[in-house]
């Protein structure tokens, strides 16, 4: 078992609360291309801190067919998304190409459905995952994809609120796809994903420099963006580049 697969989940919030928190963190209208990436990031963090039970989340997004991983919580993410894109099936794939909702309770049941998807992620201790499709009116873009290592992670409640930040998400792609182009859509997201390097190795400072999880390591750097009014790459480069003091990020 992973060190993010044993850290302890953060508090949760009642139902009522929990969906106020989501919206307000996913709200916001995006004027440009170049703040979906950032958008998808907020979104997948946010569902991650307040759907209970849930461990890693990923958004898909079809372009010309293809499958690309826009947005994750960590790498682990893009390690389970890795293995739907190399089989060209899964329950992720199948929300997004099909428009339907996927709750898969316990992979180590073996699920008829996606069995050679299902025999990868069992091997990685993946139990529980949920997968709903980006829609907007009639269009489908993709799929908001969580997964937890314990089984029976995700309920009815969860479906809804995860449905309300796919909806959100859908009309936003939507809104800037229609306005920039698909196709310069997907070059943003191939050029946002590239640079994600540099916030992965800021995240392997944080974490070496505080003893925490890689989770808690994200969530560092972005209060500490917030508060300095930084983009979280921008603060990732100075982190690894030295322009940060050697005091640690958000203690400065």
């Amino acid at each position: 078992m992973t060190e993010q697969q044993s850290a302890a989940p953060d508090a949760r919030l009642a139902p009522p609360a929990a969906l106020e928190a989501l919206t307000t963190d996913i709200g916001g209208v995006l004027e440009s291309m170049e703040q979906v990436s950032d958008y998808l990031e907020r979104v997948v963090h946010a569902v991650r801190r307040h759907v209970p039970g849930c461990e890693e989340v990923g958004v898909t997004v079809l372009s010309a067919g293809r499958p690309h991983t826009a947005a994750y919580t960590t790498v682990q993410t893009l390690e389970i998304d890795a293995v739907q894109y190399a089989l060209d099936d899964g329950p992720c794939l199948d929300s997004a190409r099909n428009r339907r909702e996927n709750r898969v309770d316990d992979l180590v049941v073996v699920d008829h459905r996606w069995p050679e998807f299902a025999k990868e992620c069992r091997a990685e201790g993946m139990r529980s995952l949920l997968a709903l499709p980006l829609l907007s009116g009639e269009e489908c873009v993709g799929a908001i994809n969580l997964y937890a290592w314990a089984p029976n992670a995700f309920g009815d409640f969860d479906a809804a609120l995860v449905r309300m930040a796919a909806a959100r998400c859908a009309d936003a792609i939507v809104a800037v796809s229609t306005l920039d182009g698909v196709r310069r859509l997907a070059g943003q997201l191939e050029q946002a994903m590239a640079s994600r390097a540099v916030i992965e190795q800021a995240k392997g400072v944080i974490m070496a420099m505080r003893g925490v999880p890689e989770h808690e390591a994200f969530e560092v750097l972005r209060k500490t963006s917030q508060d300095r009014n930084v983009k979280v790459r921008e603060l990732a480069h100075q982190i690894i580049t030295g322009v940060v003091s050697r005091g640690e990020p958000g203690r400065a």
